[in-house]
C-alpha cells in the first residue's frame, strides 16, 4: 500500500467533501490503486497544524461541523507559516482549497509555490494561483519533478480539462462556447420564472454553490477565470486575463428574458473563444441562444461546453452540479491520477 502525505490548504466546502467521499470509498481506493491518503498537514485561517501520523478524516469533518479551528488540534504551532505546510507536513501531495484571491492569488500561490519547489505535487481547486502564474507553477513543476493537477477548477465534476488534455491530442480548437458558471445559469432560470435575484443568490449561497462573493459570479469574473485556465490548457494563448472581454449579468432585466423567450431563445452567460488572426478573441457576455439547442438546453445548476476542433469536429458535454460535491470528486480523481504518475 502506498501511503499519500498529504497537506490540505483549506478546510473549507471542498475539502471538507473530499474528506467525506474518502470516508467512505477509502477501502475501495486502498483495493483498486493502492493508494491510501494520509492527511499530515492541515490550514485554515486560524494557522497551521502538523500530524505526522495522519489526522482522522472524521476528525477534521467534526471540527468544520462544530465550527472550530485547526488552531485546536494536537499538532497545532502559531509560529508555522502557511509556506512550510508541506515542508513540516513531509507531504507528497498538497490540495489548494484555499479562498480565491484575486488580488494577488495568496496565500494560495505562495504555499503552492514552495510545495513544487520541494518537489511535491499539487492539486488545486483554487482558481487563483493558476490565473496569476500559470507558467511559472508548470514550469516549477517541471524543473522540481512534482506534478500539476486541476480539473476540479473548471466546471466542478465535468472533466472539461481531462477531456481536452487527455482525449483530445493533436486537435487545434476551431471554437469554444460555454456555460461555466452554475450560479449564474440558476438565477437567470429563477429570474425567467418570475424571482428575484437577491433570492436565487440566497439559495445559491444556501447550497454552498455560490462565491464567497456573489459578485465574482454575477459579474462573469468566475466564467473569465474557468475560460483563461481552459485556453492556457489547450491552445496558444499567451495573453493574461486582462484580454478577456468580460460583462456580467446583474443588470439583466426579467423583460429582456421575455423578450429572448417570445423569440424562441434564452438569455445564457456565455464564455466563447474564437480565432482571430494569430490570437483569440475571447469574451463572457450574456447572450441569446435557441431555447432547443444544446446550450439552451443547460438549465437551472447544470454548466456546458461547446468544442468545435479540426479532427473531433463537435463534441458538447454538460454536468448537473448544484453543491460542491462534483469539485470534492474532481480534486480526488487528481490526486489518484498524479499520485499513479510517480
Amino acid at each position: 500500500m502506498k501511503s499519500i502525505r498529504t497537506a490540505l490548504l483549506g478546510l473549507g466546502t471542498v475539502n471538507i467533501g473530499l474528506l467525506k467521499i474518502l470516508v467512505s470509498k477509502r477501502s475501495e481506493l486502498n483495493r483498486k490503486y493502492n493508494l491510501d491518503i494520509t492527511i499530515t498537514g492541515v490550514a485554515d485561517s486560524s494557522g497551521v497544524t502538523i500530524n505526522h501520523s495522519g489526522f482522522g478524516y472524521v476528525e477534521l469533518i467534526n471540527l468544520k461541523k462544530s465550527k472550530g479551528k485547526v488552531q485546536s488540534l494536537k499538532g497545532f504551532d502559531q509560529q508555522i507559516a502557511f509556506s512550510e505546510i508541506t515542508s513540516l507536513a513531509k507531504a507528497d501531495l498538497l490540495i489548494e482549497s484555499s479562498p480565491g484571491n484575486l488580488i494577488d492569488g495568496n496565500p494560495g500561490l505562495a504555499v503552492a509555490r514552495k510545495a513544487l519547489q520541494g518537489g511535491c505535487s499539487v492539486v488545486f481547486a483554487n482558481k487563483a494561483p493558476l490565473i496569476f502564474a500559470f507558467d511559472e507553477l508548470h514550469q516549477l513543476a517541471e524543473a522540481y519533478g512534482g506534478g500539476i493537477a486541476y480539473s476540479a477548477t473548471v466546471c466542478g465534476g465535468l472533466p472539461v480539462i481531462n477531456v481536452l488534455q487527455r482525449d483530445l491530442k493533436f486537435a487545434s480548437l476551431k471554437r469554444l462556447r460555454g456555460i461555466f458558471n452554475a450560479t449564474t445559469n440558476y438565477i437567470l432560470q429563477e429570474l425567467e420564472k418570475g424571482g428575484s435575484m437577491e433570492e436565487a443568490i440566497k439559495e445559491a449561497q444556501r447550497l454552498g454553490a455560490a462565491e464567497a462573493d456573489p459578485s465574482h459570479d454575477t459579474h462573469g469574473h468566475d466564467s473569465a477565470n474557468k475560460l483563461f485556465i481552459i485556453m492556457k490548457s489547450f491552445t496558444n494563448f499567451k495573453g493574461s486575463i486582462h484580454d478577456i472581454a468580460v460583462e456580467g449579468i446583474q443588470h439583466i432585466h426579467p423583460d429582456q428574458l421575455s423578450g429572448a423567450r417570445a423569440r424562441g431563445n434564452k438569455i445564457k452567460l456565455l464564455a466563447s473563444a474564437e480565432p482571430d488572426g494569430d490570437n483569440w478573441k475571447l469574451m463572457v457576455k450574456p447572450a441569446e441562444v435557441e431555447a432547443n439547442s444544446f446550450l439552451g438546453t443547460c438549465n437551472g445548476w447544470e454548466m456546458g461546453i461547446e468544442l468545435n476542433t479540426d479532427l473531433y469536429e463537435s463534441i458538447c458535454l454538460k454536468n448537473y452540479e448544484a453543491d460542491p460535491l462534483g469539485t470534492s470528486a474532481a480534486v480526488l480523481r487528481d490526486a489518484i491520477n498524479l499520485c499513479l504518475k510517480k
